[in-house]
């Protein structure tokens, strides 16, 4: 018989999860110990830093659909480990947070060192996860921790993914109980997620495809559950259906690629001019997966979206988002990709597509042109320091198709998610649920590890970069070979932005070099200075299939200079 530590790690290769990113420490050191023993099906991944482990938790769950488990002792996977977790509940990602309360076996009443029960003396973890997790379990003994990991994934897959958390005390991992002497009886995982998602009825299926073949001006909002279901191709055939324009949010970026004729790009305050004109125009919105944030809608501006002039159908995974922050005319749980796919059928079943649709495409054509789509006259600058505009000019020459692109937080992201330009769907990878500085620093090399065929590049800035230094030694360790971009104008640019000229303060430091830092990680360095420095530098990184840093020194603009672009 199995004994239950080793049947723990039997549920997450059930559950078709091949990698685990933690730090040892506490009372995990027996799960990581039993661990050894199953090498060959899953890969345990040593991050240098329990956040960064959490980005890299999350960005494994993003790119398969399955929770990324993050393990490490209790006290830091609920401290640094939030950095990521806060990403994962907010985005809607799946995740497990293995950890320990290191109770010292019954002493957690008295204090012990790191003790983290909610005892006198302690922190109290299990109310800290509670607060950032859909789901939170706390196990007492061994059998309580393998029923609980398996609610725990059943959790975090089951409606809007999200993080969810099994806590346990040190006996629960370093005694073991027999599997036939595990109460309840264990069941195989899969019974337990063989649940159907929820479904469009025909009916409102019927009422959409209606609505947006009467609409003068329809426009669907594509969001971050496009990426979730993976509903690309779904939401393509919609689109070119009927003519039907394409505005993501920041998180949907790339939901459809921005390459193809009917996406007008990124909305909002710095959004592409196009994109907000189709939104505001339309007397129909289609919003899929997408809450219709205030950071997306101008802060949920009536001059923007006017509920009382424009009629709004959302679909969601999730029915609170629904009708959240705008009243809707039609609000409908389910899945997108089922969803999609059945409002297509209805629209070919009334007859197919209005006749109209060439002329849409050509007046959207003509549109996106006399608005400057993807075009402006500073990524051609020839300026030094270097236009960070420049930069993204020359990495959408050097990305291709298949490259998976990982956006942090700050100015860097701005610049991407206005000008970047993706050339397949889904190939933007981009935090926006927390958006904390240095994730995509962390979640990149998650992103090659499960992507080991394709090319990654994490663009980021000095101030990211800083936070996870780390990271290059890990990319040299694991042999993964990610182009980390940095946008170096030495300084937190985004809070910057928001200082006066004469009361800047915390947010400017010297410029630190880190080509020459990832020399001294045995990581290869470019360091830029020049605009035509760039694109050689990108290209040679880029082919080495080694991990690489291109250091580029650009302005330091403010990013407000994107709005009405």
């Amino acid at each position: 018989m199995s004994k239950a530590n080793d049947k723990f790690w039997e549920v997450v290769i059930e559950a078709g999860i091949d990698h685990v990113f933690g730090m040892p420490g506490g009372g995990t050191i027996p799960l990581w110990g039993a661990l050894a023993d199953k090498k060959d099906k899953i890969r345990a991944i040593l991050a240098r830093h329990e956040g960064g482990a959490a980005c890299m938790a999350d960005m494994y769950g993003r790119l398969t659909g399955k929770p990324g488990i993050l393990l490490g002792q209790g006290l830091w996977i609920g401290t640094s480990g939030g950095y990521g977790m806060v990403e994962s509940y907010l985005a809607g990602v799946p995740m497990v947070a293995v950890c320990d309360v290191s109770d010292y076996n019954s002493l957690s009443q008295f204090g012990p060192y790191q003790n983290a029960t909610g005892d006198y003396g302690g922190i109290d973890l299990p109310n800290i996860f509670k607060s950032m997790t859909k789901f939170t379990t706390y196990a007492t003994k061994a059998s309580e921790l393998v029923h609980g990991l398996q609610l725990a994934i059943k959790h975090a897959v089951t409606g809007r993914p999200g993080p969810t958390c099994v806590l346990f005390r040190m006996a629960a991992a370093s005694t073991n109980e027999e599997e036939h002497e595990i109460k309840p009886v264990l069941h195989p995982l899969q019974s337990y997620l063989r649940v159907s998602p929820p479904c469009i009825s025909g009916s409102d299926a019927g009422k959409i495809a209606d609505m947006l073949m009467q609409a003068r001006h329809p426009v669907i909002v594509a969001g971050a559950g496009i990426h979730r279901s993976k509903a690309y191709s779904e939401l393509q055939t919609l689109a070119e259906l009927l003519g039907l324009p394409v505005a993501t949010t920041y998180m949907g970026k790339s939901a459809l690629a921005e390459t193809h004729p009917l996406c007008v790009g990124t909305m909002g305050v710095i959004g592409q001019k196009i994109a907000n004109q189709k939104v505001v125009g339309a007397d129909l919105i289609l919003a899929l997966g997408s809450c219709l944030a205030p950071d997306n809608t101008v802060m949920l501006s009536s001059k923007f979206i006017d509920p009382k002039q424009q009629r709004i159908v959302q679909i969601d995974i999730e029915p609170l988002n629904i009708g959240w922050t705008f009243p809707v005319e039609l609000g409908v749980t389910a899945d997108l990709k089922i969803a999609l796919r059945q409002i297509a059928a209805s629209i070919r079943e009334r007859a197919g597509a209005p006749r109209e649709i060439q002329r849409r495409m050509d007046e959207l054509d003509r549109e996106k042109k006399a608005t400057g789509f993807n075009a402006h006259p500073d990524l051609v600058s020839e300026q030094v320091p270097i236009a960070p505009e420049r930069v993204v000019h020359a990495l959408n020459a050097a990305v291709q198709p298949d490259d998976i692109v990982v956006l942090d937080a700050g100015n860097n992201r701005m610049w991407m998610a206005h000008h970047f330009v993706s050339k397949k769907a889904g190939q933007v990878v981009a935090a926006g649920g927390a958006a904390g500085v240095g994730y995509g620093v962390g979640a990149c090399l998650a992103a090659q590890l499960v992507e080991p065929n394709r090319r990654v590049v994490c663009v980021c800035g000095d101030g990211g970069m800083m936070m996870h230094l780390y990271v290059l030694e890990m990319a040299k360790e694991y042999r993964l070979p990610v182009t980390f971009v940095v946008m170096n104008n030495a300084c937190l640019g985004n809070v910057m932005d928001y200082q006066a000229q004469d009361k800047r303060i915390a947010s400017q430091y010297s410029r630190t070099d880190f080509a020459k830092i990832a020399r001294g990680f045995d990581v290869r360095g470019y360091g830029v200075t020049r605009p035509e420095e760039i694109s050689p530098a990108l290209e040679e990184a880029l082919a080495l299939n080694e991990p690489a840093v291109v250091d580029i020194d650009i302005a330091d603009y403010a990013h407000f200079k994107l709005r009405g672009r």
